[in-house]
């Protein structure tokens, strides 16, 4: 059995994460807030609420982050924010790109999300496989038809 190696052919690497919240009259009570938590997932380092206008920057590297309480606005608005990424090329091998990874909470109900994860997983096959695979599905797809 063969194995196939995907690299990273520019060798980006996810260094900085800004996000900008733009909730004007945004509630303790709507919930949605940022949560920063330590690398061993044992504490939430840092809360931050989704008000209007705060600027959170931090690194990419082993930053576990995420909105993990849902929000409950009693009108069903979203919370809206802007995010921002700064990649850097480097040189290495390409060993240690990797996206945004989920770590569930402890003694929590923390799920992976599999059409994110099929997605990333995807993102990383090179576009001649996934147009190969696609036109392979689409010649099943009419000999099924007829």
């Amino acid at each position: 059995m063969q194995t196939l190696i995907i690299m990273n052919p520019l060798n980006l690497h996810r260094r900085v994460n800004v996000l900008i919240y733009l909730n004007r009259d945004w509630q303790d009570e709507y919930d949605g807030a940022l949560e920063l938590w330590d690398s061993q997932m044992q504490n939430a380092a840092q809360t931050i609420t989704p008000h209007y206008n705060p600027c959170v920057v931090f690194t990419a590297s082993d930053s576990y982050h995420g909105n993990p309480t849902p929000v409950n606005h009693p009108d069903q608005t979203p919370r809206r924010s802007i995010a921002l990424y700064y990649y850097k090329a480097t040189w290495d091998d390409g060993s240690h790109s990797h996206t945004t990874q989920f770590k569930p909470r402890p003694d929590s109900q923390d799920t992976i999300d599999w059409r994110v994860k099929t997605n990333e997983i995807l993102t990383d096959i090179p576009p001649i496989i996934t147009r190969k695979t696609a036109a392979l599905k689409h010649k099943h797809k009419l000999s099924k038809k007829q």
